[in-house]
């Protein structure tokens, strides 16, 4: 019975002792993820963005050659829609490079900065006691 009690109180301990993250810590590990999801939809519209981009441009050419073979001109419809591509495509290429590239350097920028601080207590024999790491 006194070993039960004995392994809860020190279950207890070691819960309390790990379950308190440094808030900064957090922070940084928050403005991380963010970062991260902010990368990752960059990459996205970047690469819908280059594949609207030229299907707008393949298209458009295609149908130039269509009108110079056939002579038939080109409706409205096929214009507007070869519009819509160039211009969605240059939109999400013109947004998604600079979203993509900003949230890899913050994510590593965070990444760093939270693996920079760290506090723990020192159970060796010759490091006894509490340390303070932060590296920069």
């Amino acid at each position: 019975m006194k070993t039960i009690l004995l392994l809860g109180f020190i279950f207890t301990l070691s819960v309390q002792c790990y379950s308190q993250i440094d808030p900064q810590k957090l922070l940084y590990l928050q403005k991380a993820e963010k970062a991260r999801r902010m990368k990752n939809t960059g990459r996205a519209l970047t690469m819908v963005g280059g594949v609207l981009f030229i299907t707008g441009i393949v298209t458009s050419v295609n149908n130039i050659k269509d009108y110079n073979n056939t002579g038939i001109p080109l409706s409205s419809s096929e214009l507007r829609n070869n519009f819509l591509l160039y211009a969605g495509g240059t939109a999400g290429l013109s947004s998604g490079i600079p979203i993509w590239v900003l949230g890899g350097t913050n994510q590593r920028k965070y990444d760093d900065r939270a693996m920079s601080i760290s506090f723990k207590i020192n159970t060796s024999p010759q490091n006894k006691g509490l340390t303070l790491t932060y590296r920069f």
